[in-house]
């Protein structure tokens, strides 16, 4: 696994500590990739526009509660993984009760932080194939294994998902939830308004009128693929071993 790549979210609302740890992950994580936030509101907000890999939450906050944050990762973005970072070892034992990742100290050291990257690795091996996840539809939900998924396109103010056997969905979700829902899954947001797995992706070409890029799916389906996001899909799928399933 590529840690580089990785997205990551930090918490902390002390300046200096938050600079130190996040100097520690950027030993790890290229900067880029490392999104910081000194309150819980502006973590949520994180959460809600970047798919993020794992989260370094500071539970002693003097606005907010480290601990309710970690909780509702859990509950609405259950593919994060959480470390909890803390300045006093004595909440070692409560932090437990949430499931971290980890456990880390304040001030972080830097070798000890690689422990908590590879345990990260490990759990992504443990992590079994995704067998079916409930999405909320406009009538009820539906059951949707990953890998049926074509692509998922937003037009106008309704998101729809459109499968291999040519079932669409109208969910009621946000395109960056399903995002955020999906991170770890290899899907890409390869356009504001589209979301597509990776591995379906059998190339990707100058548009047709030349002012973007187009993804041509292992289907003949084309989907836009924005200039801003052209280098980063490049990126991401040169740093994984992917095949068309």
């Amino acid at each position: 696994m590529t840690w580089k790549t990785l997205d990551i979210l930090l918490l902390d609302d002390e300046e200096d500590s938050l600079y130190l740890s996040r100097e520690a992950i950027s030993n790890y994580v290229a900067q880029e990739h490392i999104y910081c936030a000194k309150t819980v509101a502006e973590a949520i907000a994180i959460l809600k526009n970047q798919p993020i890999h794992l989260a370094f939450l500071d539970v002693e906050l003097t606005q907010g509660n480290g601990f309710a944050l970690t909780e509702y990762i859990h509950r609405n973005y259950p593919l994060i993984a959480v470390a909890i970072l803390t300045g006093h070892v004595d909440l070692g034992a409560k932090s437990y009760d949430y499931e971290p990742l980890d456990f880390l100290s304040k001030p972080v050291d830097v070798l000890r932080m690689e422990r908590t990257f590879q345990r990260y690795e490990e759990s992504q091996k443990k992590v079994p194939d995704p067998s079916r996840i409930m999405i909320e539809t406009g009538s009820g939900f539906a059951l949707l294994n990953p890998d049926e998924i074509q692509y998922i396109s937003k037009e106008r103010y309704s998101v729809e998902i459109h499968c291999r056997n040519g079932n669409v969905y109208k969910v009621k979700y946000s395109l960056d939830r399903l995002e955020a829902m999906f991170a770890g899954l290899g899907f890409f947001r390869m356009h504001q308004s589209y979301l597509a797995p990776a591995a379906r992706i059998a190339s990707v070409q100058s548009a047709r009128f030349g002012n973007s890029y187009e993804a041509v799916l292992d289907d003949g389906a084309f989907l836009p693929v924005s200039r801003a996001k052209y280098v980063k899909l490049k990126e991401y799928i040169s740093n994984r071993s992917l095949h068309l399933i």
